[in-house]
């Protein structure tokens, strides 16, 4: 049989629907939001660990000259080194049908039977190399998927200054190139770059490199100190040219990988925490306020004999029912969300297969903040009616006066009747006055952190490929050159400027840590290569001092002034010092920049480059990529244009998706704040308004002193949503930045007007429904007394 006050909280729950509803709908965006991007975050992260392990992914490499093959037997006797891959890479041109300019790829030597123990080879589609099959190879298989290429097809390539025709036989993943980036390269780009697995013997006669090889992979035992076997390393390579051994933690695809995911652990980490802890903080003052509205009830639920625990509990479990529909929708939500998340950017981050599942710990962590939120407002609210007195709980609150400060300094009587009403009535209750302005502020704040998440990679976008890099396509070549050389390539077609510069791989030394990066040489006065922070400042005039990125020398323990070691890690090994001049936001990448001519004294070798920035006529581009596709020093050509398509296809296809979903809910909690405050606020001022309409008010001058209030407490909460949406936003991008990816706290005019145009119209919409629910006050049945 149903209990008294069991039919009075579902009557309470009916007649209260459309605000139960909002407040459901609040808890359940900030729960779906936090329980989508944590299981998404987790799915990447359990799909990385399981692709890794299977397929054996390396965990030491080191680049060298040349090296014979009887050397990685010395290597791979090291203690807890368990396989060893003693390979060649090369770099290639490639002749990719249907794209108008050239392409480069990675030719990485395999053995001829699959599972060699490092690096293990996915095959997707086609099959493993076969020994004796001459110009065979497998290709990575984003860039198959992005140029439409199957086993079959042929692909002409210049491998060394050799032209030569590769024939697909499989299309493969490799834990070493999740997300693989061209050498100097801004950002992935899948169409023009790719890996190609080709055999060790076929690889060995392009190169001329019989029985030698130019890197190495290493597997290592669990346990094995990382930092010893990569000095042990070092000391056996180094009479072969030894670039320097490195860990995962600087190889190029896992950096990479790991960047991209850390972005979305600050995503699921920092925004549906926000998004969790805003929506609990709304629904403990509107659940607040909800049950001090109630308070002539619980006064009559005493007399009548109930126990203040009784009480206590009815009006707990009202809040928890409330809480949990919201929690109950939330859930589901949130995975099926996080599904869809998981398998959008598994286009993004090429794993075999997607391990996805919704934990339970994740959904309960979100229940548990949104319950204890709810629980705690409601029980501080009903410590306070509770411990009352039936008889003064059931008399109506007496109304409270002060002077205000306009009463004080004399503009009061200047103000018309309903003027004054709306200002005793907020001034006398300020703290609840301000709790409601702060939540309309919060609301505002989420919109604009949910508006602004790409606004930041625009900025990085517009600075590294409007002001960074300024030229149309850049060309790495085979061996450095002479200065005077590049002159040369003014004479190719529709080349209207040519400038030098010079990359080489370093490892920075500071107080106690170190960073590999690669170190440019630029030219003084050069246009088309330019040192430029996120401000599109450009950095001071490079003499023959040094700029960091200012993220690398945080990392280093530096400020400009110091002096700084680079260990170069190119030909002659060797450790120069060098003054740091200069910090400089850079948006995109890990370098450290200098001189061109200083660079090259540093080196031993001056007046020469590696690279040269090319401004071309679009219109005889075509002719310019045939000859450098046949050139002989031209290892790889590097195309702006590209680099950016692809740029902004990966981060802002990403981005956008994320952003309309953060949107979505943030745009839910906005109006189910701005709601919940009007209609709790008229329930709390029936009776006055009531009384007035009684007095002869018109039902436009009663609503309009309703609104006033809403208004007043709306306005202030504009600029300071704005300002609370910037600082949320600096700290998510915080959270997002890392070692080659700083990402500027930006906030677009668009992303604020966004916020103002959705808090307004939730203020409209919210200020018809309560002016609907004035004019239909039944004015009689609230005016009878409840004493």
């Amino acid at each position: 049989m149903m209990r008294a006050l069991d039919r009075k909280l579902f009557r309470d729950l009916a007649r209260m629907k459309s605000q139960a509803i909002a407040i459901s709908l609040v808890v359940a965006s900030g729960v779906a939001l936090f329980v989508a991007t944590m299981t998404t975050y987790r799915s990447l992260r359990a799909s990385e660990a399981v692709f890794y392990r299977q397929q054996r992914f390396a965990q030491v490499w080191s680049g060298l000259g040349r090296a014979p093959v009887s050397v990685a037997r010395d290597i791979a006797a090291l203690p807890g080194v368990t396989a060893v891959d003693a390979r060649l890479v090369a770099r290639a041109i490639l002749d990719i049908r249907d794209l108008a300019e050239p392409a480069s790829g990675l030719l990485v030597s395999i053995p001829d039977r699959p599972g060699h123990g490092v690096n293990d080879l996915y095959i997707r589609r086609g099959r493993h190399l076969e020994p004796g099959h001459a110009d065979e190879v497998m290709v990575s298989e984003a860039f198959a998927d992005k140029n439409h290429l199957q086993p079959g097809d042929s692909i002409p390539a210049t491998v060394a200054g050799h032209r030569t025709a590769l024939r697909i036989v499989g299309i493969a993943l490799s834990p070493e190139f999740v997300m693989p980036v061209e050498p100097g390269a801004a950002a992935p780009d899948d169409r023009r770059f790719g890996i190609l697995w080709i055999a060790r013997n076929q690889l060995e006669a392009l190169l001329d490199m019989n029985g030698s090889f130019n890197e190495t992979a290493l597997l290592l035992a669990p346990g094995t100190d990382e930092q010893a076997v990569i000095a042990a390393v070092d000391r056996i390579l180094a009479p072969y040219g030894g670039a320097g051994a490195y860990g995962r933690k600087t190889q190029t695809s896992h950096v990479m990988l790991e960047e991209h995911i850390d972005q979305l652990r600050g995503l699921t980490l920092l925004v549906p925490s926000i998004f969790l802890l805003v929506s609990a903080f709304l629904v403990n003052v509107v659940l607040a306020r909800l049950i001090a509205t109630q308070r002539e009830q619980i006064g009559m639920l005493k007399a009548f004999g109930y126990s203040n625990a009784r009480v206590a509990l009815h009006y707990l479990e009202l809040t928890l029912i409330i809480v949990l529909l919201g929690v109950g929708f939330g859930v589901p939500v949130g995975s099926w969300l996080g599904r869809l998340m998981a398998v959008f950017y598994a286009q993004f981050f090429r794993f075999p297969a997607l391990v996805f599942e919704l934990e339970p710990g994740v959904a309960f962590g979100g229940a548990a903040v949104a319950v204890f939120a709810a629980t705690a407002g409601a029980l501080g609210t009903l410590r306070r009616v509770v411990a009352m007195p039936p008889i003064v709980a059931m008399t109506p609150e007496v109304p409270a006066f002060r002077r205000t400060l306009l009463d004080r300094i004399g503009i009061t009587p200047l103000l018309s009747p309903a003027v004054r009403m709306i200002v005793r009535n907020l001034t006398k209750r300020p703290l609840r006055s301000g709790l409601a302005s702060a939540g309309m502020a919060l609301a505002v704040a989420v919109v604009v952190v949910g508006g602004s998440s790409a606004d930041g990679f625009h900025r990085m976008r517009d600075v590294q490929f409007e002001a960074v890099q300024r030229e149309d396509l850049s060309v790495a070549l085979r061996h450095p050159r002479a200065l005077g050389t590049a002159r040369d390539f003014l004479a190719l077609p529709g080349v209207r400027a040519a400038e030098p510069y010079r990359i080489v791989p370093a490892r920075l030394l500071g107080r106690g840590r170190y960073e590999d990066i690669a170190l440019y040489g630029l030219p003084d006065g050069g246009r088309l290569r330019n040192v430029v922070d996120t401000d599109f400042q450009r950095a001071p005039r490079l003499d023959a001092g040094v700029v960091l990125t200012a993220w690398t020398a945080r990392h280093l323990g530096l400020v400009p002034g110091d002096l700084l070691s680079i260990e170069i890690r190119e030909n002659r090994r060797r450790v120069v010092s060098v003054r740091l001049e200069a910090t400089v936001e850079d948006p995109l990448g890990q370098a450290a920049y200098m001189e061109l001519g200083a660079l090259g004294r540093l080196l031993g070798e001056p007046e020469t480059y590696s690279h040269v920035s090319l401004l071309v006529d679009p219109t005889r581009a075509p002719a310019l990529y045939d000859q450098l596709q046949h050139a002989p020093q031209a290892m790889a050509i590097g195309i702006r244009r590209s680099t950016f398509d692809s740029f902004k296809s990966m981060s802002e296809t990403s981005l956008d998706f994320v952003r309309t979903i953060v949107l979505i809910f943030a745009t839910i909690i906005a109006f189910g704040v701005v709601y919940n405050t009007a209609r709790i606020a008229l329930a709390e001022r029936g009776r006055e308004l009531a009384t007035l309409r009684v007095l002869g008010y018109t039902r436009g001058e009663a609503s309009g002193i309703m609104l006033g209030e809403i208004a007043i407490l709306a306005a202030p909460a504009i600029p300071l949503g704005l300002a609370l949406g910037y600082l949320l936003t600096g700290a998510v991008a915080a959270s997002m930045t890392g070692s080659r990816m700083h990402v500027p706290v930006i906030v677009s005019l668009p992303t604020y007007a966004f916020a103002v145009v959705v808090f307004i119209v939730s203020a409209l919409v919210s200020a018809l429904v309560v002016r609907r629910r004035i004019d239909r006050l039944d004015l009689i049945e609230v005016l009878k007394a409840r004493e």
